[in-house]
């Protein structure tokens, strides 16, 4: 039989029972809306995190200094660690040769004056290399100097968001915002960078608000900083290079561990695992949904092969083959299982929609997500339509013409 005719003659037995149809549909539609939705919610993530180590670079490696416990701080104490300190900076340069620029900082949150308008941010004391090292985008004037480091000049440079809240109608380079009681000097402004609409260890702090100041201006007696930013030269070197920095950095804290090594590319490679399970356990929830609405489009299936033995009859005797019988039912559960895909389809692109909207959570909808669902319904009209097929085409032509 022609495919045409072969789906037209499927379309009108569906169609016969409308109501039935759509409700043994139901299963593989929500069990497709689902899988969809999920795959999106993961998609969705993962190009975000994806672009958040791109922005970072995969080269980028961070030395912090660790909120600790109760118990960390008295191991601290107990082995005589001096903590995360401009020394332990100098040591990671000196040992390790894969660093191409890095830069201790020490992070403070103040108000930032300028005439009459105040801006929070987060103040940063770090030395010039820190712009190599975070590889920063100037949009006028410029970056901290050694100069400004040596003579602990108090000079500012602003991240694009503050500068344009301080200064929305002039420009920022050679005015003066106030710190509390000290004045600086505004020498440089930043471009715009990118951002996760959330934090996370690897969205690192906003640039966009930061200024950035000489780390001589807040000299520290004990030398300490809050975090040191390495970069490294090239991808490969990264893994071997955190391992080296983490023993150097250990080493000089007596086995204390006071300090956290933060590895952007590592931890991508384990969001990437976390993902894979989240996968596994989409897939477990997909077959289960598509299991049960196959089983209820068995049951239709076989409702309808015990309703319509007469018709199977009269085909039967007007020379239709077994195979004809089989193709037909098989036709039926294919429409059913094909439509609730196409409708699962749009149900979870909806949902995914509705997640982005009202959790604020980035979704993405990808083509292998919407062909592995459709594969998966089709294979469930395949399976679960089989058996009531075959049945039909096995009634005895005579004894099917005589059923009432």
């Amino acid at each position: 039989m022609k495919p045409r005719a072969l789906t037209r003659l499927a379309w009108r037995g569906l169609v016969q029972h409308k109501l039935r149809s759509t409700l043994s549909a139901l299963g593989i539609v929500f069990g497709v809306g689902a899988v969809i939705a999920m795959l999106s919610v993961g998609e969705g993530a993962r190009r975000e995190i994806l672009a958040e180590v791109g922005r970072l670079g995969v080269t980028r490696v961070s030395v912090r200094a660790g909120k600790l416990s109760e118990e960390t701080a008295h191991d601290a104490r107990a082995r005589q660690s001096p903590g995360l300190t401009i020394a332990d900076a100098r040591a990671i340069a000196e040992v390790c040769p894969t660093v191409v620029s890095l830069a201790p900082l020490r992070e403070l949150s103040e108000q930032i004056v300028h005439e009459g308008r105040r801006s929070e941010a987060t103040v940063v004391a770090t030395t010039p290399s820190y712009f190599g090292t975070e590889e920063l985008v100037l949009r006028e004037g410029r970056f901290l100097a050694d100069t400004d480091l040596r003579q602990a000049n108090r000079v500012i440079v602003l991240g694009h968001d503050l500068a344009a809240s301080l200064f929305p109608y002039e420009d920022a380079v050679g005015s003066r915002v106030r710190i509390e009681l000290d004045w600086y000097m505004v020498v440089g402004a930043l471009e715009a960078r990118e951002r996760s609409r959330r934090g996370s260890r690897l969205a690192g702090r906003n640039v966009n608000r930061v200024a950035f100041i000489p780390l001589s201006v807040i000299p520290e007696p004990s030398g300490r900083v809050d975090e040191i930013a390495i970069r490294i030269d090239e991808a490969d070197a990264v893994r071997d290079s955190a391992r080296l920095i983490e023993s150097v950095v250990s080493r000089r804290h007596r086995g204390a561990r006071d300090f956290e090594l933060v590895v952007p590319q590592e931890l991508l490679a384990s969001y990437e695992r976390a993902r894979f399970q989240f996968n596994v356990i989409v897939g477990a929830v997909a077959a289960i949904s598509l299991v049960v609405g196959g089983i209820g489009i068995m049951n239709i299936m076989l409702a309808n092969v015990t309703e319509r033995i007469r018709e199977v009859g009269v085909r039967r005797s007007l020379g239709a083959s077994r195979d004809d019988i089989v193709q037909q039912f098989l036709m039926e559960a294919l429409l059913l299982t094909g439509s609730g895909g196409l409708a699962g389809i749009v149900v979870g692109a909806v949902a995914a929609y509705a997640v982005s909207i009202y959790a604020d959570w980035p979704t993405a909808l990808s083509f292998r997500a919407v062909l592995a669902a459709m594969l998966l319904a089709v294979v469930t009209g395949l399976g679960f339509g089989i058996y009531p097929a075959l049945r039909a085409a096995q009634q005895n032509p005579v004894e099917a013409l005589r059923h009432e």
